[in-house]
């Protein structure tokens, strides 16, 4: 299916920002815009990373291909309501229609134009309605705007994520089907920092394994997850300040998907600390938060140190009843033994905070790891239960 007669924008890209366009295809319930471009100022060196999940999108089958072939982008389109999943070949084929609109529009090489998709798995997508929104978002293009472009590709979250530091800034969704790899999400990060492509593909996979690989909502991956990071090349900097302000953007968007996850009333962030080993470190923090009895505990106000060391020791990782030590909040719940002078203080700690901090101390080493979570409770069941898939 070609469109030959389709009319080209002209886009100024002299301000060296990234533009944006918004459109709607009728894919929300809501009829808010479920279409997104994205229009870089030049080709830029992009890293993208995906779900390892095997059964996959037809829209990330198609970037993930795309990937593999280039390493720079001139723009990438999204659209929420409709995750182009479980729908055959025929999903790969649209997702490449989708990038050929775009490159029309705006006189790209689609082969630097990336797709991402995201909602409802094995309904066809309305590739007629989605071509014509590409077409009307590709005539309003103006400046990024953060906030906007998160809602407009969002699906159940219920807040905008976005995030901002001196010379890197972002935007996210993801509430719900949230777990590595990398949860359930789709993420786009740029820097005006310069980057070669090893150097910022390199930065983005740890960024990753901190970030969006060490959260969970659910323990569900996703068919779609995606995360972009994009050097807008403006300005020469060490690795190290693009490191710093790179993480702190990766990670508060990670945290605010648990904190938007699906009914959730309180973030859990579990450290595990004094492990011999960082890999120990992370399985036993990741067994913690994803237990769903820690969550639901949690969401009791129960200060259950039970839960906790009993999923710590769940792992192929041995740890040491006698010497382990478990915190909540500041309140030393177990150290080799209960401390029941510890469960009043602690009750009324998760009863009065946002984000809920369990730290496990095994004193055996120097690794550690952070993990974040969310409870679970009553309102995850009905909006889950209610959600066609």
């Amino acid at each position: 299916m070609q469109r030959e007669d389709t009319e080209r924008t002209e886009v100024d890209r002299n301000s060296g920002k990234p533009l944006m366009g918004v459109g709607k295809a009728g894919l929300k319930d809501s009829g808010k815009p479920d279409l997104l471009i994205v229009v870089l100022p030049y080709p830029c060196t992009c890293s993208m990373l995906f779900t390892q999940n095997h059964f996959k999108a037809g829209s990330v089958i198609y970037t993930q291909s795309l990937a593999k072939r280039s390493k720079k982008l001139s723009a990438f389109v999204v659209n929420s309501g409709n995750a182009n999943c479980g729908t055959g070949r025929e999903g790969v084929e649209h997702a490449k229609m989708m990038a050929q609109e775009v490159a029309k529009h705006l006189d790209l090489d689609h082969q630097e134009v990336a797709v991402f998709s995201t909602g409802i798995i094995g309904e066809p997508l309305p590739i007629e309605r989605v071509l014509s929104a590409i077409g009307e978002a590709a005539k309003s293009l103006r400046s990024l705007d953060l906030r906007e472009a998160s809602e407009a590709i969002s699906t159940t979250d219920s807040f905008p994520k976005y995030s901002i530091r001196e010379k890197t800034f972002g935007f996210a969704k993801g509430a719900g089907m949230i777990h590595p790899s990398m949860a359930t999400m789709l993420s786009f990060v740029f820097t005006e920092y310069e980057s070669d492509y090893d150097t910022l593909h390199s930065l983005h996979r740890e960024l990753v394994e901190e970030s969006f690989n060490s959260i969970s909502v659910d323990g569900c991956q996703s068919t779609n997850d995606s995360s972009l990071f994009v050097s807008l090349a403006k300005e020469e900097t060490q690795k190290e300040r693009l490191r710093d302000e790179a993480r702190e953007v990766f990670l508060e968007l990670a945290k605010k998907i648990v904190e938007d996850g699906e009914g959730a009333t309180k973030l859990i962030k579990v450290i595990v600390k004094g492990a011999a080993l960082k890999m120990k470190a992370r399985k036993v923090a990741q067994s913690v938060a994803t237990s769903l009895l820690v969550k639901t505990a949690v969401y009791g106000r129960d200060p259950n140190w039970g839960r906790i060391l009993a999923a710590a020791g769940s792992t192929e990782f041995p740890i040491d009843p006698f010497s382990a030590k478990v915190y909540m909040g500041g309140h030393l719940l177990y150290d080799g033994k209960p401390n029941p002078k510890a469960l009043a203080p602690a009750q009324d700690y998760l009863e009065k905070v946002k984000e809920v901090e369990i730290l496990i101390d095994l004193q055996e080493g120097k690794e550690s790891w952070t993990y974040y979570s969310s409870d679970i409770g009553y309102e995850y069941i009905r909006i889950n239960a209610e959600y066609h898939t």
